[in-house]
Protein backbone atom coordinates (compact mmCIF):
# COMPACT_ATOMS: atom_id res chain seq x y z
CA UNK A 1 0.00 0.00 0.00
CA UNK A 2 2.84 2.60 0.98
CA UNK A 3 4.72 1.44 -2.13
CA UNK A 4 1.42 2.30 -4.23
CA UNK A 5 1.51 5.60 -2.34
CA UNK A 6 4.68 6.53 -3.45
CA UNK A 7 4.30 5.57 -6.71
CA UNK A 8 1.53 7.10 -7.31
CA UNK A 9 2.97 10.44 -5.96
CA UNK A 10 6.05 9.87 -8.07
CA UNK A 11 3.58 9.84 -11.08
CA UNK A 12 1.88 12.56 -10.57
CA UNK A 13 5.22 14.73 -9.88
CA UNK A 14 6.82 13.65 -12.88
CA UNK A 15 3.56 14.54 -14.74
CA UNK A 16 3.38 18.07 -13.11
CA UNK A 17 7.32 18.54 -13.94
CA UNK A 18 6.70 17.06 -17.89
CA UNK A 19 3.33 19.80 -18.62
CA UNK A 20 5.30 23.05 -17.03
CA UNK A 21 6.73 25.07 -19.30
CA UNK A 22 10.85 25.21 -19.01
CA UNK A 23 10.65 29.40 -19.29
CA UNK A 24 6.75 31.09 -18.86
CA UNK A 25 6.55 34.01 -21.65
CA UNK A 26 7.28 37.24 -20.04
CA UNK A 27 4.65 39.91 -20.61
CA UNK A 28 5.88 43.70 -20.91
CA UNK A 29 3.52 46.61 -21.81
CA UNK A 30 0.85 44.13 -22.88
CA UNK A 31 2.90 42.11 -25.12
CA UNK A 32 4.12 38.53 -24.26
CA UNK A 33 7.42 37.29 -25.68
CA UNK A 34 8.86 33.52 -25.58
CA UNK A 35 11.04 31.53 -26.80
CA UNK A 36 10.49 28.74 -29.93
CA UNK A 37 8.28 30.07 -33.04
CA UNK A 38 4.39 30.14 -33.45
CA UNK A 39 4.00 27.82 -36.55
CA UNK A 40 4.49 28.79 -40.03
CA UNK A 41 2.91 32.15 -40.45
CA UNK A 42 3.31 34.65 -43.36
CA UNK A 43 6.82 34.45 -44.28
CA UNK A 44 9.26 38.14 -45.00
CA UNK A 45 10.65 37.91 -48.52
CA UNK A 46 13.59 39.77 -49.46
CA UNK A 47 12.92 42.04 -52.53
CA UNK A 48 16.20 40.63 -54.18
CA UNK A 49 19.81 41.35 -53.41
CA UNK A 50 20.14 44.12 -51.39
CA UNK A 51 23.01 46.30 -49.56
CA UNK A 52 22.79 49.45 -47.52
CA UNK A 53 22.06 50.92 -43.55
CA UNK A 54 18.08 50.34 -44.87
CA UNK A 55 16.91 47.59 -47.25
CA UNK A 56 13.30 45.98 -47.53
CA UNK A 57 11.44 42.99 -47.94
CA UNK A 58 7.68 42.17 -48.29
CA UNK A 59 4.90 39.71 -46.50
CA UNK A 60 4.37 37.10 -48.48
CA UNK A 61 0.98 36.32 -50.15
CA UNK A 62 -0.07 40.16 -48.67
CA UNK A 63 3.03 42.02 -50.28
CA UNK A 64 2.94 44.53 -47.53
CA UNK A 65 6.22 46.24 -46.46
CA UNK A 66 8.90 45.13 -44.10
CA UNK A 67 11.82 47.32 -43.35
CA UNK A 68 15.24 46.68 -42.19
CA UNK A 69 17.68 48.96 -40.87
CA UNK A 70 20.53 49.89 -38.74
CA UNK A 71 23.03 52.55 -37.82
CA UNK A 72 25.54 50.29 -37.33
CA UNK A 73 27.36 49.49 -41.11
CA UNK A 74 25.35 48.09 -43.24
CA UNK A 75 23.03 45.36 -44.27
CA UNK A 76 23.17 42.92 -46.97
CA UNK A 77 19.77 40.53 -48.02
CA UNK A 78 21.05 37.95 -51.05
CA UNK A 79 18.81 36.70 -53.60
CA UNK A 80 15.20 36.32 -53.58
CA UNK A 81 13.22 33.78 -51.05
CA UNK A 82 12.98 34.15 -47.36
CA UNK A 83 14.43 37.08 -45.82
CA UNK A 84 17.56 36.32 -44.33
CA UNK A 85 19.46 39.91 -42.95
CA UNK A 86 23.12 39.78 -42.81
CA UNK A 87 25.43 42.64 -40.63
CA UNK A 88 28.19 43.34 -42.28
CA UNK A 89 30.47 42.44 -40.63
CA UNK A 90 27.93 42.08 -37.75
CA UNK A 91 24.84 43.75 -35.93
CA UNK A 92 24.79 46.06 -33.11
CA UNK A 93 21.30 47.32 -33.95
CA UNK A 94 18.17 46.15 -36.03
CA UNK A 95 14.83 47.97 -36.59
CA UNK A 96 12.65 45.99 -38.03
CA UNK A 97 9.67 47.89 -39.48
CA UNK A 98 5.70 46.62 -40.75
CA UNK A 99 3.57 48.40 -42.56
CA UNK A 100 0.75 46.31 -41.42
CA UNK A 101 0.38 45.59 -37.32
CA UNK A 102 0.71 41.84 -36.21
CA UNK A 103 -0.59 40.02 -33.22
CA UNK A 104 2.34 37.65 -33.56
CA UNK A 105 6.00 37.89 -34.69
CA UNK A 106 8.49 35.14 -35.14
CA UNK A 107 12.30 35.53 -35.39
CA UNK A 108 15.47 33.71 -35.53
CA UNK A 109 18.85 35.04 -34.57
CA UNK A 110 22.75 33.38 -35.04
CA UNK A 111 25.57 34.89 -33.35
CA UNK A 112 28.73 36.19 -34.68
CA UNK A 113 31.47 34.60 -32.24
CA UNK A 114 30.93 34.25 -28.42
CA UNK A 115 27.09 34.07 -26.83
CA UNK A 116 24.69 37.42 -26.81
CA UNK A 117 22.62 39.37 -25.49
CA UNK A 118 19.72 41.63 -26.77
CA UNK A 119 17.31 44.26 -26.16
CA UNK A 120 14.14 44.66 -27.73
CA UNK A 121 12.15 48.09 -27.79
CA UNK A 122 8.25 46.92 -29.42
CA UNK A 123 6.35 49.63 -30.66
CA UNK A 124 8.67 52.14 -29.12
CA UNK A 125 7.37 51.59 -26.17
CA UNK A 126 7.76 48.10 -24.19
CA UNK A 127 11.28 47.31 -23.51
CA UNK A 128 12.49 43.68 -22.81
CA UNK A 129 15.90 43.89 -21.21
CA UNK A 130 18.37 42.62 -18.64
CA UNK A 131 16.01 43.73 -15.85
CA UNK A 132 13.39 41.97 -17.00
CA UNK A 133 13.94 39.52 -19.87
CA UNK A 134 15.73 36.26 -18.91
CA UNK A 135 15.62 34.65 -22.32
CA UNK A 136 17.03 37.63 -24.37
CA UNK A 137 20.35 35.64 -25.21
CA UNK A 138 21.30 34.03 -28.43
CA UNK A 139 23.59 31.26 -27.98
CA UNK A 140 24.46 28.08 -29.98
CA UNK A 141 22.28 27.00 -33.37
CA UNK A 142 18.39 28.21 -34.03
CA UNK A 143 17.49 31.05 -31.37
CA UNK A 144 14.05 31.32 -32.73
CA UNK A 145 11.71 33.91 -30.71
CA UNK A 146 8.14 35.05 -30.40
CA UNK A 147 6.53 38.30 -30.00
CA UNK A 148 2.97 38.46 -29.48
CA UNK A 149 0.49 41.46 -28.90
CA UNK A 150 -2.07 43.55 -30.29
CA UNK A 151 -0.82 45.76 -33.71
CA UNK A 152 3.07 45.06 -33.52
CA UNK A 153 4.47 47.35 -35.97
CA UNK A 154 8.18 47.90 -35.00
CA UNK A 155 10.65 45.96 -33.32
CA UNK A 156 14.15 47.43 -32.40
CA UNK A 157 17.31 45.88 -31.17
CA UNK A 158 20.04 45.97 -29.87
CA UNK A 159 23.14 43.31 -29.54
CA UNK A 160 25.98 42.89 -27.40
CA UNK A 161 27.99 41.56 -28.86
CA UNK A 162 27.26 42.30 -32.28
CA UNK A 163 25.29 39.24 -33.98
CA UNK A 164 25.80 37.78 -38.00
CA UNK A 165 22.23 37.11 -38.72
CA UNK A 166 18.59 38.13 -38.38
CA UNK A 167 15.93 35.66 -40.38
CA UNK A 168 12.90 33.45 -40.75
CA UNK A 169 10.81 36.48 -39.93
CA UNK A 170 6.76 35.31 -40.35
CA UNK A 171 3.83 37.00 -39.27
CA UNK A 172 0.19 36.40 -38.07
CA UNK A 173 -2.99 38.12 -37.31
CA UNK A 174 -3.04 41.28 -39.36
CA UNK A 175 -4.74 43.49 -36.42
CA UNK A 176 -4.08 47.52 -38.04
CA UNK A 177 -2.28 49.31 -40.78
CA UNK A 178 0.37 51.25 -39.65
CA UNK A 179 -0.49 54.56 -38.93
CA UNK A 180 2.23 57.05 -40.74
CA UNK A 181 4.96 58.67 -39.04
CA UNK A 182 4.99 62.62 -38.57
CA UNK A 183 6.80 63.03 -41.23
CA UNK A 184 4.73 61.39 -43.56
CA UNK A 185 1.53 63.30 -42.24
CA UNK A 186 3.32 66.68 -43.18
CA UNK A 187 4.30 65.43 -46.95
CA UNK A 188 0.64 64.17 -47.05
CA UNK A 189 -0.65 67.60 -45.86
CA UNK A 190 1.49 69.62 -47.82
CA UNK A 191 0.25 67.53 -50.59
CA UNK A 192 -3.01 68.10 -50.25
CA UNK A 193 -3.00 71.90 -49.77
CA UNK A 194 -1.10 72.01 -53.00
CA UNK A 195 -4.16 70.44 -55.26
CA UNK A 196 -6.41 72.81 -52.87
CA UNK A 197 -4.08 75.59 -54.16
CA UNK A 198 -3.93 74.41 -57.82
CA UNK A 199 -7.98 73.84 -57.35
CA UNK A 200 -8.85 77.21 -56.25
CA UNK A 201 -6.79 78.72 -59.17
CA UNK A 202 -8.14 76.85 -62.09
CA UNK A 203 -11.88 78.06 -60.25
CA UNK A 204 -10.62 81.69 -60.18
CA UNK A 205 -9.48 81.87 -64.00
CA UNK A 206 -12.82 79.48 -64.83
CA UNK A 207 -14.74 82.26 -63.14
CA UNK A 208 -12.71 85.10 -65.10
CA UNK A 209 -13.50 83.68 -68.17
Amino acid sequence: MKHTTLSALALSAAAIAFAAPAQAAIVVGGFSFDTGSFGTGLGVHSNGTQSGPTIGGAVNTDDSAVTFSTTSGNLNITGSGEATVNGDPGMENLKVVFAKGWNNITFNFEKLESNAAFTMLVNGTALYNAGNCGICVIGNGANKFTISGSGITELLFNFNPAIQDAKQFRVEGVSIVAVPEPGSWALMIAGLGIVGAAMRRRKTAVSFA
